[in-house]
């Protein structure tokens, strides 16, 4: 059975980062657990979902 795909967090991500200019590690995992429990798990479940996820926050990260 094929696995339905999960749309990439954007809206997650958007509010999470909002006036961050950085954040920790021990943030980061939070960050991915709160992902994880809101069915993004196929994002944050492997490397190339999570550096997907890395280069968009510090895309949109806030620096003053």
């Amino acid at each position: 059975m094929p696995t339905k795909k999960i749309r990439f967090p954007k809206k997650e991500l958007n509010t999470w980062v909002k006036n961050k200019e950085s954040w920790s590690h021990e943030e980061w995992l939070c960050l991915l657990e709160l992902l994880r429990t809101s069915g993004f798990d196929q994002w944050t479940d492997n490397s190339d979902g999570q550096d997907a996820i890395g280069l968009y926050i510090e895309s949109k990260r806030k620096i003053s």
